[in-house]
């Protein structure tokens, strides 16, 4: 009897796990298995995703935003038909096509390998930039574009997915999105529910500096023989202190290259270091005509983006922008430098969109400098910075009037006072002697020297760098012969003639409006050139006083270059820039190698 009931009950039990099995084989799990739904990105910033993300307090993932043109499909500036706006939507990531996957951040979705084949899963964006984001999900060789009401079947749930992730745009106003947004992954299987999610971050533009070695050198198209005669003069300087150097020209005649233009890129952490698409950055000067001639440039890992603006104010000219090198002060670090830019003093330059973008960027912390002395109002009449050979690796050169009066009083009192203070054919006739008895002159260097340390002892408490490692640079300043006809204006006039200077080298026929300031360069600013690489420099050509054979005023500024490991190489801008308050770095501009990871802290 015994041995009846217990096979009897053997043969229950057995039927159980039979009736238990059958039903397993028909769901693929067990109705009290708990269902964990995971979406990894690489929070860590290591350019991978693995384990080391699972952490409970993750850093946004940072996604780029894809608008480069891989295909050349987009119109240039010569097509009239398309406007400004138009041109600018044209890139990689207009629409919901994957045409440049190469740029995608990773996403990866775990394989869950027992749910049932009712299983589906969603994976969408939360957040005001919602809209910004694209997802994709990779499918053999090519991407299917996800949008919120995609369904992810059984199958790819149990499998595991690899998805790529990218932005429509750049931040571009953080009161509007600052680029940050959530990606939220659910699974719903029978009853059951599982949600997973992972902050992104949209890559930040980020400007170029002078740490950074040149890649091409940017120039306008000629339009008259003093321009080409330097452009001519600029290609033999490079092809002894670079010679793979590349020099372009930018499909306009607008002088002012380094004005309507500032190079930046984006970026992201990537197994080989960091994936990167460069931008050109149009100035917030709509009204200059030259900024289209950025579309041409547009290409694979190349975008272009547009700043607003409304008219053409000199001070929200790029050659008001400048950045400074990486640095840490204060127990804050800035991984990708600092961005600084001037006030021309007048309550409308630089333009709000021009502030309000760099700003938006947040990682290059803008510093407010006073431009308002000068008629341009550009901070690169006054400043540069230099690679160093010290901890921080980079110091401050300033524009110096009191070691160029020095040098000038030298002269004089070793009996050259009768020399004349300019060397270049044509140009202005006076003495050593007439000029430092020009008390207008003198008072006006002064101001001038009185705006340039206060502005440096800004730069100084932002930074921690002494007063001993800056590289003073003799050069003086002069007050605008037209400075009669430069408006005084507090609002932005819409029917101002230009400035009688303005010929047809210029943007002669669009509105500008100047600043409050009324100096300008003397001799060409020094600090106005190109610096190359650590150890190069295009140095504007100074036709100072020559004495001995030498001109005394060049020959002092290639020496204190030198001493600074710097090996300069003058080229001559007098007639195609310096006579319109410009220099080379003005009419120039510059792309530079990718070396900062602004992510790290």
């Amino acid at each position: 009897m015994i041995n009846s009931v217990v096979r009897w009950r053997l043969a229950i039990a057995a039927s159980a796990v039979a009736l238990s099995a059958a039903c397993v084989a028909a769901s693929d799990v067990s109705p009290t298995e708990s269902l964990v739904a995971e979406i990894l990105a690489d929070t860590n910033r290591d350019g991978v995703i693995s384990s080391a993300d699972r952490v409970s307090s993750p850093e946004a993932a940072i996604i780029l935003p894809n608008i480069g043109d891989v295909d050349k499909r987009c119109p240039g500036a010569a097509d009239e038909s398309q406007s400004d706006a138009a041109l600018e939507a044209c890139h990689d990531a207009q629409d919901d096509v994957a045409r440049a996957p190469e740029y995608f951040a990773p996403l990866r979705l775990s394989a869950l390998p027992t749910v049932s084949a009712a299983a589906i899963g969603t994976v969408r964006v939360n957040g005001a930039g919602a809209d910004q984001i694209r997802i994709f999900l990779k499918q053999g060789e090519g991407w299917q574009f996800l949008d919120a009401a995609t369904v992810l079947s059984s199958d790819t749930l149990r499998a595991g997915a690899e998805l790529g992730v990218d932005a429509r745009d750049i931040i571009r106003d953080r009161t509007v999105w600052d680029g940050r947004a959530d990606i939220a992954f659910e699974v719903i299987d029978d009853d059951r529910t599982a949600t997973s999610s992972v902050p992104v971050q949209v890559a930040p533009v980020i400007l170029h500096n002078h740490l950074e070695t040149a890649t091409t050198i940017f120039a306008p198209q000629s339009d008259t023989q003093v321009h080409e005669a330097f452009m001519q003069s600029l290609d033999a300087a490079l092809d002894m202190a670079a010679p793979n150097l590349p020099l372009k020209r930018l499909n306009t005649t607008d002088n002012w290259a380094q004005d309507f233009v500032e190079f930046g890129y984006l970026s992201m952490p990537a197994p080989d270091g960091a994936k990167t698409i460069r931008v050109a950055i149009r100035s917030p000067q709509p009204t200059r005509s030259a900024g289209r001639a950025l579309f041409d440039l547009k290409g694979p890992g190349f975008g272009v983006v547009q700043t607003g603006g409304d008219d053409y104010h000199q001070a929200d000219s790029f050659g008001n922008l400048e950045t400074i090198p990486p640095y840490e002060h204060d127990g804050k670090a800035y991984p990708a430098g600092r961005v600084i830019y001037g006030d021309a003093g007048d309550g409308i330059a630089p333009h709000t969109d021009f502030t309000s973008f760099f700003d938006a960027q947040a990682v290059q912390d803008p510093i407010l400098l006073d431009t308002s002395w000068l008629i341009i109002a550009h901070v690169d009449e006054f400043l540069q910075f230099l690679p160093a050979d010290t901890a921080r690796g980079w110091t401050i050169a300033i524009k110096d009037v009191p070691t160029a009066l020095a040098l000038l009083h030298d002269a004089q009192a070793n009996g050259h006072g009768e020399t004349s203070a300019f060397s270049i054919e044509g140009g202005p006739s006076m003495s050593i002697n007439e000029l430092l008895a020009d008390a207008a002159f003198l008072e006006d260097n002064e101001r001038a020297r009185r705006r340039v340390e206060m502005n440096l002892e800004r730069l100084l408490a932002e930074t921690g760098l002494t007063e001993a490692e800056v590289i003073r640079i003799p050069g003086l300043f002069e007050r605008a012969e037209w400075d009669d006809v430069a408006p005084r204006a507090s609002v932005r006039e819409k029917d101002q003639s230009p400035p009688p200077w303005l010929d047809e080298e210029g943007p002669g026929s669009e509105v500008i409006v100047y600043g409050p300031g009324n100096l300008l360069a003397f001799y060409p600013a020094p600090v106005n050139g190109i610096l190359l690489d650590a150890d190069t420099y295009i140095l504007p050509k100074q036709w100072g006083p020559v004495i001995g054979g030498v001109d005394i005023l060049e020959a002092e500024i290639i020496k204190i270059y030198a001493e600074a490991g710097i090996t300069a190489w003058p080229v001559d801008a007098w007639y195609s820039h310096h006579v319109s308050a410009g220099e080379i770095h003005c009419g120039t501009n510059v792309t530079r190698t990718i070396e900062s990871e602004w992510w790290a802290q």
